[in-house]
């Protein structure tokens, strides 16, 4: 067994367990794991600012490759949205929100300023990482027993932890070490870049496929970049932070205020709770 220790950083360690995994990812999991080294380049420059600003170690960025593949709108059988999978009462409980028409656990920006959170707390009450990354996949209460009936704080030998548990720290390991240095394990780094993108101020509920169209962009475009969105038009009642593609903002607004108020803007609708008279 091998660790790595820097200060302010999460230890690495190099077991038998982690190198189990590292192989899988290599043989069975390759093509899943190119497919999140792809991502990591355009998502790494808009997570790691967030960490460092939440406070938390930027090796964090690698459990939202093991959690969701870096994919915003990741959606797991428990329910679990976003990169960093969270459950509805945990997102609730750090701020994003979920309406029939956004879903901001979807918002990489948002979810990370959550997670960053989240995982702060958690470091608190465990001082360790490993154990707050356990907590992270499974909740505190499942850790603490296990702690208290193993007698230890080491994560290593929580063996009561559910399999998914105890294998979740060691896969966490296996993709940063392979993420650090791609090529030494056979894989290919990534080449795609940071997307850059410019914030425009829709007043009120719109059509997504006017907004692509004066964008000139596509609708599946437009959804892509802005994944908290879940229907085909921005929320309704409010104004709406839409993102587009850098440098297609003045286009845009002079295509978008060109149109008549009944096309730039969707039916509004507005929501009655029907109740006695």
């Amino acid at each position: 067994e091998r660790i790595e220790i820097i200060p302010g950083h999460i230890p690495i360690t190099y077991n038998q367990k982690v190198a189990s995994i590292i192989t899988f990812f290599q043989k069975e999991g390759r093509n899943s794991f190119q497919k999140w080294l792809n991502r990591m380049s355009q998502y790494k420059p808009i997570i790691l600012p967030i960490l460092e600003e939440e406070g938390v170690p930027p090796e964090l960025f690698y459990l939202a490759m093991i959690e969701s593949g870096l994919n915003p709108k990741a959606y797991s059988r428990a329910h679990a949205a976003g990169m960093w999978q969270f459950i509805s009462s945990t997102a609730k409980l750090y701020g994003l929100n979920r309406t029939w028409w956004i879903d901001e656990r979807r918002d990489p920006e948002k979810a990370t300023n959550a997670a960053g959170a989240f995982l702060k707390d958690l470091f608190l009450e465990f001082d360790d990482w490993y154990l707050a990354l356990a907590a992270y996949n499974s909740g505190s209460a499942r850790v603490n027993r296990a702690m208290n009936l193993h007698q230890t704080t080491e994560f290593w030998r929580l063996n009561s932890l559910p399999r998914e548990t105890r294998n979740y720290v060691p896969t966490y390991l296996a993709a940063a070490i392979i993420s650090r240095n791609p090529e030494r394990y056979g894989f290919t780094s990534p080449t795609s870049s940071k997307i850059s993108l410019d914030e425009v101020l829709i007043e009120k509920s719109a059509d997504l496929t006017v907004l692509a169209r004066c964008a000139d962009i596509s609708v599946k475009k437009l959804k892509q970049i802005n994944p908290e969105l879940r229907q085909f038009a921005t929320p309704p009642d409010q104004s709406y932070t839409l993102k587009l593609p850098a440098g297609k903002i003045e286009a845009f607004t002079a295509a978008f205020n060109a149109l008549p108020e009944n096309s730039r803007f969707a039916p509004q609708y507005r929501q009655h709770r029907v109740r006695s008279g």
